[in-house]
């Protein structure tokens, strides 16, 4: 079930923060899928999943996912159609917020790889992000947040990851999931931000999705304009499944979160 607006975001029991459409299905699709089988309540919270203004110019990035994802004139409209397909999938509800994706809202962030540099410091999306995580927070403070490392370093994800170490600042329970499908494609991305991320500190602790990797592969395609941009030539159930092995050890299929280590 999709909710109409963030009052309804209450009683939930883990809420997972997505920059973007997608990010949740593939960073923690198994976990979302797991969690929903043990009969909890999920629900996924997507920010940039609002509409470019009609009048506005797009970026040259911006215009090159358009192309890229040939969904005609509203692009976002069935973006937003094919996440709700896959929250289904995964038995989840969901949450899509009427923020700006990254080169819909800063010029820096449409030019060349603007996108994964530093945050422009006129950027609206950090006191929204914040603003954001705090009310649901005081909707359920007994649940249990989750956002993105910020591997691959794109600005939205090192954003939302930001407003995360905010929250946990507060006490409130926060773990980091590995953003996919960067950390398989980017080897040395998982080391590069997490030193970035220092003085903070993470332990891993892997997740067993052996159970629900088949749902997670199946909400992924749901995204169907996605696929030749994240994954380029490659095939999707070849990437995420291999990685998933790899994490497990030989023993099944994996995702990792990181928890915060208080003793720096």
């Amino acid at each position: 079930m999709l909710l109409a607006t963030l009052d309804q975001a209450r009683a939930y029991d883990h809420l997972l923060i997505a920059p973007h459409l997608d990010d949740a299905a593939l960073s923690c699709g198994g976990l979302i899928a797991r969690l929903v089988d043990a009969g909890a309540r999920v629900l996924v919270v997507t920010l940039c999943a609002g509409d470019p203004p009609p009048e506005a110019a797009l970026s040259p990035f911006a215009r090159y996912l358009h192309r890229a994802w040939d969904l005609g004139a509203q692009p976002m409209q069935r973006r937003r159609a094919e996440d709700a397909r896959a929250l289904a999938i995964l038995g989840c509800d969901g949450l899509q917020l009427e923020l700006l994706d990254a080169p819909y809202r800063c010029a820096r962030y449409g030019e060349g790889d603007g996108w994964r540099g530093t945050i422009d410091p006129d950027d609206p999306l950090p006191a929204a992000s914040r603003a954001l995580l705090e009310q649901l927070y005081a909707h359920q403070p007994p649940a249990m947040f989750y956002v993105p490392l910020g591997v691959g370093n794109h600005v939205d994800h090192q954003i939302v990851c930001a407003a995360g170490l905010a929250l946990h600042e507060r006490g409130a329970p926060v773990v980091w999931y590995e953003d996919l499908p960067y950390a398989a494609k980017q080897p040395a991305a998982l080391e590069q931000r997490l030193a970035a991320l220092r003085p903070a500190r993470f332990e891993p602790e892997l997740i067993d999705i052996s159970a629900t990797l088949p749902r997670k592969l199946a909400a992924i395609a749901a995204y169907a304009s996605q696929q030749r941009e994240l994954f380029g030539a490659a095939e999707m159930r070849v990437v995420m499944t291999g990685y998933a092995a790899a994490l497990a050890g030989g023993r099944g299929y994996a995702e990792r979160l990181w928890r915060r280590n208080r003793v720096q």
